[in-house]
């Protein structure tokens, strides 16, 4: 899991630097890329890095924040070298009600978070943690 994670970040000029516990992606003037991740010692922290490198160089990575958040999470998905357990999936999903719930506390500031459409790819990934274990 290790090696495919370095793998990708050379693919894409991608610097990974320092140990983050929650993962962090940071796209510098100058167009140098980094990558700060918890250390890989599974499956989440796997897709964890994944999703990261998803914010630097996936679709989307521009969109408002929840759609941003979700649209990384496809690319890791799409990218990953092998099917998510459904814990990962759980783990996934509750990441993304974090952010949902961040942003409905939020709904009263001048300039609210966008909560994403009805039809936003957010809410069927959202939905993984509630999908029945094959």
């Amino acid at each position: 899991m290790e090696g495919h994670v370095e793998e990708l970040c050379a693919e894409h000029g991608i610097e990974l630097t320092g140990a983050s516990a929650r993962g962090r992606a940071i796209r510098w003037r100058g167009g140098r890329l980094e990558i700060s991740i918890p250390p890989i010692r599974g499956q989440v922290s796997y897709f964890i890095a994944l999703h990261e490198i998803g914010h630097l160089v996936g679709r989307g990575r521009s969109a408002p924040r929840l759609e941003a958040e979700a649209n990384a999470w496809v690319w890791a998905l799409d990218n990953a070298a092998f099917e998510p357990t459904h814990a990962t999936l759980r783990s996934i999903s509750k990441r993304l009600d974090g952010y949902l719930q961040w942003a409905r506390n939020r709904q009263y500031r001048r300039v609210p978070p966008r909560i994403p459409a009805d039809d936003h790819v957010f809410w069927r990934m959202l939905d993984l943690g509630n999908a029945r274990a094959a």
